[in-house]
C-alpha cells in the first residue's frame, strides 16, 4: 500500500508540474502574441514590455527574445539588442535572421569588421539568404560603395522578385542617382506587392514629394495613414507636404497632433511656429518657439528661426530677452572650459544681439578681447558697461534670483570698473588714435558686398526653409568685434538666373548660392560663389559637420571659408610725408611688415575668373609696408611712388604679401570676421578651416554623406 500511495503521489506531482510548465508555456505564448500585435502597430515599448515578460515566463523562449531584441533595436539601444541577441542564440544559435540581426546591431554601434564577418559566413552557409545580402549592401552603402550595393540588392530581388525591402532601396537609390523613371518602376512594382504595407505608401510618397509630385504625395501619406494611424514619419511628412502646398493652418493642426504625442519632437515645434510665421502670427510663433526650445533646447536651427524672428519683430526693451540670452551665456561658459575661443565668441555674441544689457555675456566678451590683447576694444566694452549701469544691471539679476551680494561687494565691484575705465584710458594715451586724432569705432570698414541666395530644397528636410534660416544668420555673422568688413545680406532666388541678375543690378562683387541639406544627426552646406559682374563661379565651398553643434560650427566654417577667399583691403586715412594712416589693425589680423598696393580710388576690380582683385598699371600708386600696427588702424611707410607722388587719403591698398613667420601668430578673435586673402585671392592668414575638404577623412566619410539616404533604407522592414 505504501508502495502505491507513493507512486500515486509521484504521478500526481508529476502531472502537476506538468500542466504548471503548459500553463506557463501558454501565458508565454499569449504575451508573445500580444508583444507581436505591439509590434505590427510599431509601439516598439509595449511591445517590447510584453515580450520581456514573455521571456520571464520561459526564459528558453528564443522567438521572444529576438523579438525583444527587434524592438529595442528600433529604439536605438543597439548594445542593449546584442545582449538579447545573445540569449536567443542560446536556444537558436544557427538561425540567420538572430544572426542578421546581429549584424545589423554591429553595424549601428560601428563595429563594421564585426558585422561583415557574420553576414559573410552568413552568406558562405546559405547563399540565398536575403537578410545578410541586404546588410552587405547596407555596408557597402555605409562604405560609400553605391554601386556594389544597388549590385547586392539586385541579386536579392532576383532571388525573391517580390522582396519589398529589395524594390524601395533600389527606389531610393535610383531616385538618389537622379533615375526618376526607374525609381518609379521600383516604387510602383512594390506598390503591387506591398499594398497592404504602410512603409511602401511611406516611401512613395517621400518619392513623390522630392519630385514635385504633392498630390501624389499627399494622397499616398494618407492612404499609409489608413494602413496605420500610428506611424510618426508619415505624419511627419505629411506635415511637410502641406508646408510646401502652403496649408498652414493643416500643419499646424498636425504638428499640434505630434506634440500631443511627444512633447519632445522637437521637428513639430519647428514647423508649426514657421507655419504661424507664414500665417502672419509672429507672436505665436515666438511662444510656440519658446516652448519647443523647453522641451528640445538642443535643436539649434529651430533656436535660430526663433532668435532671427526675435531680432526682427521685438524691440531692445522686451523683458523676455532676458531669460532667452542665459542659454548662449551658459553654452559660452561651458565652451571656457576648453577654452574653445571661436564657439565662445559665438555664444557671447549671440547672447549679446539678443540682451546687449547683459552683463555675464558682456563681461565674458571683454574678458576675450582682453585676453587676446586687444586693450582698446576691452577699454570701449567697459566704457559701455559703465556708461549704461550694466553692472548694476547685472547685479540686481543676481539678486533678484536669490543670490546674496553684500552691499560693500556691490561698491566694491562698481569702484572697480571705474578703476578699471580710467587705469586704461591712462594706459592707452599714446596710441595711434591719439596720435592722429582718429577714433576707430566710427570708421566705415566694409571693404565687400556680397548677397547669399537660397533656394527651397526639393527633398524632404526635417526644418523646412533651412537654407533661408541658415543664409539670414550667416549674414549676422558676419559681424566683427567693430561692425563689418563684408557687407552681406540674404534674399530668395528662384534660380540661377534670377540670382544673376539681382546681383548684377545691385552692383555686388560676388554672389553666393546656398543650399543646405539634413538629416537627424548631420548637416551638409554647400556654397557657390559667383562673380557679380560676369556671373562666373569664382569658388566652392562645402562644409559637412555631424553631432553636437554641427549646426553653428558649420555656418562657421563656412564664414571662414568665404572670407578666406576675400583680399584684404583698406582705405588711406590719412599722411604726413612717406608716413601713411590706413584703416587696418590686428583686429584684421595684420602684423608688422605686411605688404600693400597703393591703388587709386575706385580703381580695384574683381577678377574676370576666380577670386581676387585686379587694377591697371596706370591705376598702381605706390606700397605701404605697415610699421606700426594697432588694434583697428596701423601706420605704414609709403615707397615705390614713381616720380609723380598720387598717393592721397580715401585711396584703397589690398595686401600683396605678409610675412608667412609672423602671420601664424595672427590674431584669433576677428580674423574669423574679416577677409584673409592677398590680391590674388590667395589665403594668407594662418589656421583658416578646412573648406571643400572631405572633413570627415576615411573610408565611411562618403557614406555619411549619403547617412538620410542609408538611414531610411535600414529602416525599411
Amino acid at each position: 500500500m505504501k508502495l502505491i500511495l507513493k507512486i500515486t503521489l509521484c504521478a500526481a506531482a508529476f502531472f502537476c508540474m506538468a500542466e504548471i510548465f503548459a500553463q506557463t508555456r501558454r501565458n508565454a505564448q499569449e504575451l508573445f502574441a500580444q508583444g507581436i500585435e505591439a509590434e505590427d502597430d510599431r509601439d516598439w515599448w509595449a511591445a517590447s514590455e510584453r515580450f520581456q515578460e514573455a521571456v520571464r515566463a520561459n526564459p528558453a523562449y528564443a522567438d521572444a527574445w529576438f523579438h525583444l531584441a527587434k524592438c529595442v533595436y528600433q529604439m536605438q539601444s543597439f548594445e542593449l539588442a546584442l545582449r538579447h541577441l545573445q540569449e536567443a542564440k542560446k536556444y537558436s544559435p544557427e538561425r540567420t535572421d538572430i544572426l542578421n540581426l546581429e549584424g545589423m546591431s554591429l553595424i549601428s554601434l560601428g563595429r563594421f569588421d564585426e558585422a561583415e564577418k557574420i553576414f559573410s559566413q552568413i552568406q558562405k552557409k546559405y547563399p540565398n539568404d536575403i537578410g545578410s545580402r541586404f546588410g552587405l549592401a547596407e555596408l557597402n552603402l555605409l562604405k560609400g560603395r553605391t554601386t556594389v550595393a544597388e549590385g547586392l540588392y539586385s541579386d536579392a530581388l532576383s532571388k525573391n522578385p517580390g522582396n519589398v525591402k529589395a524594390l524601395l532601396s533600389l527606389a531610393l537609390l535610383k531616385s538618389e542617382a537622379k533615375d526618376s523613371p526607374r525609381a518609379e518602376r521600383y516604387v510602383n512594382e512594390a506598390l503591387r506587392v506591398g499594398s497592404a504595407d504602410p512603409q511602401v505608401y511611406y516611401i512613395a510618397a517621400f518619392l513623390d514629394f522630392k519630385n514635385g509630385k504633392l498630390g501624389s504625395a499627399e494622397k499616398r501619406c494618407l492612404s499609409a495613414l489608413q494602413l496605420d494611424g500610428n506611424y510618426d514619419a508619415v505624419y511627419e511628412l505629411l506635415s511637410l507636404i502641406y508646408f510646401a502646398q502652403g496649408k498652414f493652418s493643416d500643419v499646424i493642426d498636425l504638428a499640434d497632433f505630434a506634440i500631443s504625442r511627444d512633447r519632445e519632437n522637437g521637428k513639430a515645434w519647428y514647423v508649426k511656429g514657421l507655419a504661424q510665421q507664414k500665417l502672419g502670427r509672429d507672436e505665436d510663433a515666438i511662444e510656440t518657439w519658446e516652448l519647443g526650445l523647453d522641451a528640445v533646447g538642443d535643436d539649434e536651427i529651430m533656436r535660430a528661426a526663433f532668435e532671427l524672428l526675435v531680432l526682427r519683430t521685438l524691440p531692445l526693451e522686451d523683458p523676455r530677452r532676458v531669460d532667452w540670452a542665459k542659454f548662449h551665456v551658459q553654452k559660452g561658459l561651458e565652451h571656457s572650459k576648453r577654452y574653445s575661443g571661436r564657439a565662445m565668441r559665438y555664444e557671447y555674441q549671440a547672447a549679446l544681439r539678443i540682451d546687449p544689457q547683459n552683463f555675464q555675456a558682456r563681461n565674458a566678451f571683454s574678458n576675450l578681447l582682453r585676453a587676446e590683447g586687444y586693450s582698446e576694444n576691452y577699454l570701449s566694452q567697459m566704457r559701455f558697461m559703465h556708461e549704461n549701469e550694466i553692472l548694476q544691471s547685472g547685479i540686481q539679476a543676481m539678486k533678484d534670483e536669490g543670490k546674496k551680494i553684500s552691499p560693500d561687494d556691490e561698491k566694491f565691484a562698481l569702484v572697480k570698473l571705474s578703476d578699471t575705465v580710467e587705469g586704461y584710458e591712462s594706459l592707452l594715451e599714446n596710441t595711434l588714435a591719439r596720435k592722429w586724432d582718429v577714433n576707430p569705432f566710427f570708421l566705415d570698414k566694409n571693404r565687400w558686398n556680397l548677397r547669399i541666395y537660397y533656394m527651397n530644397s526639393s527633398a524632404p528636410l526635417a526644418h523646412p526653409e533651412l537654407s533661408r534660416v541658415a543664409a539670414e544668420h550667416l549674414c549676422i555673422l558676419f559681424n566683427g568685434v567693430l561692425g563689418k568688413s563684408v557687407e552681406i545680406s540674404a534674399r530668395p532666388a528662384k534660380d540661377f538666373s534670377a540670382a544673376y541678375s539681382d546681383a548684377y543690378n545691385g552692383g555686388f562683387d560676388y554672389f553666393i548660392v546656398l543650399n543646405a541639406t539634413e538629416d537627424d544627426r548631420d548637416i551638409k552646406f554647400e556654397a557657390t560663389m559667383y562673380s557679380g559682374r560676369n556671373g562666373t563661379e569664382a569658388k566652392k565651398f562645402s562644409t559637412f559637420k555631424t553631432g553636437n553643434d554641427s549646426y553653428a560650427s558649420s555656418l562657421l566654417n563656412l564664414r571662414s571659408g568665404i572670407l578666406a577667399s576675400l583680399p584684404i583691403r583698406a582705405k588711406i586715412l590719412n599722411r604726413s610725408g612717406k608716413d601713411i594712416l590706413v584703416d587696418i589693425g590686428r583686429t584684421e589680423g595684420m602684423v608688422k611688415g605686411a605688404k600693400f598696393a597703393v591703388v587709386k580710388r575706385g580703381a580695384l576690380r574683381t577678377t574676370d575668373m576666380g577670386v581676387g582683385v585686379s587694377y591697371s598699371e596706370d591705376d598702381f600708386l605706390g606700397t605701404v609696408t605697415l610699421s606700426n600696427v594697432g588694434e583697428d588702424i596701423s601706420e605704414g611707410v609709403l615707397g615705390d611712388t614713381g616720380f609723380y607722388d598720387r598717393v592721397n587719403a580715401r585711396d584703397e591698398i589690398v595686401l600683396v604679401e605678409i610675412p608667412g613667420a609672423e602671420s601664424a601668430s595672427a590674431n584669433k578673435v576677428a580674423e574669423d570676421t574679416s577677409p584673409a586673402a592677398n590680391q590674388k585671392g590667395v589665403p594668407v592668414l594662418a589656421e583658416m578651416p578646412e573648406i571643400g575638404g572631405d572633413p570627415l577623412r576615411g573610408a565611411l566619410s562618403t557614406g555619411k554623406k549619403n547617412s538620410a539616404l542609408v538611414d531610411m533604407i535600414r529602416k525599411i522592414r
